[in-house]
């Protein structure tokens, strides 16, 4: 009698363990991709005007900006004006560019400035970040830059 309860207690606990262990594994694949979400869809733009943090249209949240600034002096002058590459998220379905291509942009913008020697200033607004990409993304943005900006002050 005993050992029969014992047996259908054991069973019982068995069955809870591997419940528990698919729900927990269904949980993590959810979460995964909630965080990818939308990530394929066409929801990033480039738009040429530059964002204060808190600055935002109501299509558009930037991520990442940079101004690039004719000349070469250290500091832009009062009222200097640049050319402005603010990386915005979008309405899923209203942008250029996936998130992959949005990178691939912008790093291309930034290292062709490099290259000519014209200097910027950027902004990354990673308190905007609304999935673990675009987080992603801003890190790689910033790294780029500063990286670039040591290459430039060692030539």
């Amino acid at each position: 009698m005993y050992a029969l309860l014992g047996s259908v207690a054991l069973f019982l606990l068995l069955a809870a363990g591997i419940i528990a262990f698919q729900n927990s594994r269904i949980i993590r694949e959810q979460e995964n991709d909630s965080s990818r979400a939308y990530t394929g869809y066409l929801m990033y733009s480039v738009y040429n005007q530059d964002f204060s943090p808190d600055k935002e249209l109501p299509e558009a949240v930037p991520l990442f900006q940079f101004t690039l600034f004719d000349g070469y002096a250290q500091a832009p002058s009062e009222g200097e004006a640049g050319t402005t590459y603010a990386l915005c998220r979008v309405a899923a379905g209203k942008g250029e560019m996936v998130l992959s291509d949005a990178q691939t942009y912008m790093l291309g913008q930034l290292r062709q400035a490099v290259l000519q020697g014209i200097r910027l200033e950027y902004a990354a607004y990673a308190g905007k970040a609304a999935r673990r990409g675009e987080k992603e993304l801003i890190k790689v943005l910033e790294q780029a830059v500063l990286e670039e900006a040591r290459h430039a002050d060692q030539s």
